[in-house]
């Protein structure tokens, strides 16, 4: 069913902006900035639904946090297929919905929202949220890459506690080529402002691509200023650049039960599983 909301349309729950554009390696789109609010020089949208079970189950969730590589190596499904049994929220980062993706989920059942970072032949790329619920709203940011001028994606979205509360989870992607710190640290800001609104839970996660100590010390002074606490892993098999984990996982208002980044092969990032509990 196609929904529309504004001049951003819903197609199932994938949020993205119609703009077509012809590229040097085919046709592909992206988001056009007339049609997109914008925050701190970066674009979002937003969309509320109007009913949300709990995502917790007596107080309690799994979490799986993966890059799955665009789908890019084998056995992709399997794995995710294992993952989303156990795991009530599923955050992805380089997601790529093109047809073998949309059967997967169909199949799964599962709920998704995606942000539309770019599309190419028909596949809208930018991180997804797959759960076992909807959430109560969600808003997708993008951010443009200074040197590629291909966009990098957030999703900001609040799911429903058993206990009441609103859980608020970021799903991002952050800037990647670029060594100056301005475009990095402004999507930060963009998203640090719709998080320090939040009095309750909050769970903050995804693709960092922290291969420097500044931007590392950008996100954990962010972190700091949320009062979030970093999750610890064992195993720890994340993917690193120049000594440095590119993966990480934040949170408030939750305790850890046990988490885990474990390389499984089916992408170049390890997926972080962790097991939570609602402390509120």
């Amino acid at each position: 069913m196609k929904r529309r909301i504004g001049k951003v349309v819903a197609w199932g729950s994938a949020i993205f902006v119609p703009a077509a554009v012809v590229g040097v390696n085919g046709y592909f789109t992206v988001p056009d900035s007339t049609q997109l609010h914008t925050v701190s020089g970066i674009h979002h949208q937003c969309i509320d639904y109007t009913h949300s079970s709990p995502l917790d189950e007596q107080g309690r969730f799994s979490l799986l946090v993966w890059n799955i590589y665009k789908q890019q190596r084998p056995q992709w499904d399997t794995a995710l297929s294992q993952y989303h049994q156990p795991h009530r929220l599923m955050l992805l980062q380089e997601a790529s919905f093109g047809p073998q993706l949309a059967r997967w989920i169909t199949q799964a059942s599962l709920h998704y929202d995606q942000a539309y970072a770019f599309a190419m032949q028909d596949a809208v790329a930018g991180v997804m949220n797959l759960s076992k619920v909807n959430p109560l709203h969600s808003c997708a940011y993008t951010a443009v890459e200074p040197y590629l001028r291909l966009p990098k994606s957030a999703l900001y979205s609040e799911y429903q506690l058993s206990n009441g509360q609103r859980l608020a989870v970021v799903n991002i992607h952050s800037i990647n080529f670029t060594y100056a710190m301005a475009a990095y640290k402004k999507q930060l800001a963009a998203l640090e402002q719709a998080l320090a609104r939040v009095e309750g839970p909050i769970i903050l996660a995804g693709d960092f691509n922290t291969w420097s100590q500044r931007r590392l010390d950008a996100v954990r002074a962010m972190v700091s200023r949320l009062s979030l606490q970093e999750m610890r892993y064992h195993p720890d098999e994340r993917m690193t650049k120049f000594g440095l984990p590119l993966d990480h996982v934040f949170y408030r208002g939750l305790s850890v039960e046990k988490a885990s980044a474990i390389d499984n092969g089916a992408s170049d990032h390890a997926a972080i599983e962790a097991q939570l509990k609602v402390t509120g």
